[in-house]
């Protein structure tokens, strides 16, 4: 008798219910899509194609044995990684955020620079939203308050080292299940992609396109859903806080008293299209359990810290209670940042690209 595959039933099921909702709302369904590709066209890619492209160079270079040494009493002293590159690949995640965090990991575990388990806490420690996105957009754009935003990256920073270190201790009593495998275990599968340049918009363009396949996948079914639904604002607020993070920053940001607290808690839970999108990015070899193990103390820490620096910061906190009902975000680039980050981002490949063939110069 043939076993019963419940995993197998519940996807189909929500395959299922996903189709119901084309079928029965196509209008707010190709909203959804229009939504997630807008997202994609002017938010997503201008900020994370050219840091995936820099990351693999980066990583390729001998940039990365001291780029993050100022990062490296945190994974040297309080992750217990002595390779200095490690440092550097946690500058890159904090600086990048999750995708860009999933695909530097996943190269330095490849590479041979990472064992499983110090993979595993970089992991924890690294994945997050990039200073751009809490800053500039949650902050800014949703919260009309940059300071404000700078607490948020603040909270969610000092949670991402308090929870890593929290896992160091538990991953010390379970040795086995994190016990060093071969560095260069898939390193067959990568040794026929081109080094340098090349190599690396290759690899940002797939990584590019996995992030913005769930965007648009995840925008779409919020908005069906919610239309669906009919929720109030705090359970709609659950709702996009669950699936999708910008779509839950923007629905906590319109909640009159918790604006800024329900963004924080968005921003720590980070949502299944994130979680989706570092599975996606990260290699096979790697657990995804442990992130998701992380995240309720990581909201409990995240909330605490975020209360803790808004005493630090004076009338930023009448911000909370003062937002419109409905928050209307601009998050795309503007056209004369998006140029000069473009030009920014030509020059540094230009530099890396002549330092690399000096070096292959000098070993020839």
């Amino acid at each position: 008798m043939k076993k019963f595959d419940g995993k197998g039933f519940c996807l189909g099921a929500a395959a299922l219910g996903i189709l119901c909702l084309l079928a029965c709302l196509p209008g707010p369904s190709a909203r959804g899509v229009l939504a997630g590709l807008k997202s994609c066209a002017f938010q997503v890619i201008p900020a994370l194609f050219p840091f995936f492209v820099v990351t693999g160079l980066i990583l390729e270079s001998p940039l990365a044995e001291w780029l993050g040494l100022a990062l490296y009493p945190v994974t040297r002293l309080g992750l217990g990684i002595r390779q200095r590159r490690a440092a550097t690949v946690l500058l890159l995640c904090w600086l990048g955020g999750f995708a860009v965090a999933a695909s530097a990991i996943s190269q330095s575990y490849r590479q041979g620079e990472l064992d499983r388990r110090q993979a595993i806490l970089l992991l924890v420690c690294g994945v997050g939203s990039g200073p751009a996105f809490v800053v500039n957009t949650v902050g800014l754009l949703m919260l009309g308050s940059a300071p404000l935003g700078v607490c948020l990256l603040g909270a969610m920073l000092a949670a991402n080292v308090c929870t890593a270190l929290a896992f160091r201790f538990l991953l010390a009593l379970r040795p086995e299940s994190v016990a060093p495998c071969s560095f260069r275990a898939s390193a067959p599968a990568t040794a026929n992609q081109p080094a340098g340049l090349v190599g690396a918009i290759q690899s940002a363009v797939h990584s590019m396109l996995i992030v913005c396949g769930f965007v648009v996948f995840f925008r779409f079914l919020c908005e069906a859903a919610a239309q669906a639904l009919s929720l109030d604002a705090a359970r709609f607020y659950a709702l996009c806080a669950g699936l999708e993070v910008t779509s839950g920053c923007a629905a906590g940001a319109a909640l009159p008293g918790y604006a800024a607290l329900a963004c924080c808690a968005a921003l720590s839970v980070q949502s299944l299209s994130v979680f989706l999108q570092v599975r996606a990015l990260l290699c096979p070899e790697l657990p995804l359990w442990p992130l998701a193990a992380a995240r309720p103390l990581h909201l409990g820490l995240s909330l605490c810290f975020f209360r803790l620096f808004l005493r630090w910061l004076p009338g930023t906190a009448d911000v909370i209670s003062t937002l419109a009902p409905r928050v209307i975000c601009r998050t795309h680039t503007a056209p004369d940042a998006a140029l000069v980050l473009f030009v920014f981002c030509c020059l540094v490949l230009f530099r890396l690209e002549r330092g690399s063939r000096r070096l292959r110069r000098k070993h020839t």
